[in-house]
């Protein structure tokens, strides 16, 4: 899906129902180009997963079910960051222009503000793919230190993101994973609950983790029936073959390094658990993840 990742196009992809037009969207100084389809009367969706959930395979498989489908795919923010824009700068644009009927758009880790201020969203069908978020900060620092993609340095602004994530890959590699969890915890807790208020929307469908990771022909059945979609004969095993795929063995250094969960409880000390549990207390009751 996301090119940041390394992952391969979907298979069976074909070309979205009608034409796409150019759309311009500014940050800052910068203009970033899209395509979109316009095609009122056709349905919008969005695909939500919070960051080290699963997202990129959340927002992989959303993007072959939908292109399967004839929709156009726009992954606001992976177009931003391949351009050396942080999440804060893009959060801050207009991004109306660029949202309309006839396509799906994925890849968001956090919550869009501006995306969900736009008109189309709340009607609009969507999914959010969630974690227990014990194991998304284990999974962050495995991220941060080890095989996250940095962008590249093209430009300026590029340049200036891909220091800004090697600064960060320089601070995990040299603090312990304890402090490390314990240090970013705070802020992982005020990105989940922004999601919180999608457990109440009738047009989301809320994925658990823990629940779809090993039970992928579960995952794709409940999206299918969700969006209303469909797969030709054959193509739900081909995108199987690409994605349900669990490691042999642990390795720090592959961006699917191990998808079991609870993998928290063999990373960190059971004090540091407790401490970690009181810092997540509030995204963890509204999200219904049990301390202990």
């Amino acid at each position: 899906m996301s090119l940041s990742h390394g992952r391969p196009p979907p298979p069976g992809r074909r070309p979205p129902r009608g034409p796409t037009r150019p759309v311009v969207v500014r940050v800052g100084a910068a203009e970033i180009p899209f395509h979109v389809a316009d095609r009122p009367g056709e349905p919008v969706r969005f695909s939500l997963g919070i960051r080290k959930s699963g997202s990129t395979m959340l927002h992989w498989c959303m993007q072959a079910l939908g292109a399967a489908n004839g929709m156009n795919v726009v992954n606001m923010p992976d177009t931003f960051f391949h351009h050396g824009f942080r999440v804060a700068d893009w959060q801050k644009a207009d991004l109306s222009a660029a949202i309309a009927p006839g396509n799906l758009y994925t890849g968001f880790r956090t919550l869009p503000a501006n995306v969900v201020r736009h008109p189309l969203f709340g009607p609009a069908r969507k999914v959010l793919l969630v974690r227990d978020p014990r194991d998304a900060l284990v999974s962050q620092y495995f991220s941060d230190a080890y095989s996250h993609t940095l962008p590249s340095a093209g430009t300026e602004t590029a340049r200036q993101g891909a220091e800004a994530f090697a600064r960060k890959r320089a601070e995990a590699l040299a603090t312990d994973i304890a402090d490390f969890v314990l240090k970013h915890a705070r802020n992982f807790d005020r990105t989940m609950l922004a999601f919180a208020p999608l457990l109440d929307d009738p047009e989301c469908l809320v994925l658990r983790y823990e629940e779809v990771v090993l039970r992928k022909p579960g995952m794709f059945a409940a999206l299918l029936g969700h969006f209303g979609w469909h797969l030709a004969p054959g193509a739900l095993e081909r995108l199987l073959a690409e994605v349900d795929r669990v490691p042999d063995s642990e390795d720090p250094t592959r961006f699917v390094r191990r998808v079991v969960p609870g993998d928290h409880r063999e990373k960190l000390a059971p004090d540091t658990i407790a401490r970690l549990e009181d810092a997540l207390a509030a995204c963890m009751d509204r999200f219904g993840y049990r301390r202990g």
